[in-house]
């Protein structure tokens, strides 16, 4: 009796671990640190992220960080390697399942959908250093959102 219920404890244990691969995993969220409303620009970044494995469960519904890039010229905010400026806007889609961002071609498509040619999901590294930069808007800062890293595992569409 005892062998049935630990062979059926472990089934269930290991079913658990697949469908929690299956479902991606875990993916990478940032956060808004803060909104400068003389440049009208956001800081947002990492705040407690974890760029090499991903922080939030994939089967969390958040919404995804988009960019787009148009060369928007900095209008003054202090800038270096970790604190970079992003020459564009940005935007918050309504909140989807990490499982739905299949591949970083569906979340820039889910961008391009919701606010137009050139938009893409914001990725960890842009414009250069990584970890927190500067751009155009005023997203929520209310919840975290989904980000892509292009040198990691933590997006939801990796193993």
């Amino acid at each position: 009796m005892k062998k049935i219920a630990f062979t059926l404890a472990l089934g269930l244990a290991l079913a658990s671990a697949t469908a929690l691969l299956a479902s991606g995993g875990r993916g990478m969220t940032w956060a808004k640190d803060l909104h400068n409303s003389t440049y009208s620009v956001d800081h947002v970044g990492c705040s407690s992220c974890d760029p090499y494995v991903g922080d939030t469960l994939c089967t969390t519904a958040l919404p995804v960080l988009c960019v787009r890039n148009d060369a928007s010229p900095n209008p003054g905010v202090a800038t270096d390697f970790y604190n970079g400026w992003i020459a564009g806007h940005i935007h918050l889609t309504p909140a989807v399942l990490g499982t739905s961002l299949s591949s970083l071609a569906a979340a820039n498509s889910l961008c391009v959908s919701y606010f137009g040619p050139g938009y893409q999901m914001a990725e960890f590294h842009h414009p250069a250093g990584g970890w927190t930069w500067y751009a155009y808007g005023n997203v929520n800062n209310a919840t975290r959102f989904w980000v892509s890293i292009n040198d990691q595992t933590a997006n939801c569409w990796n193993p």
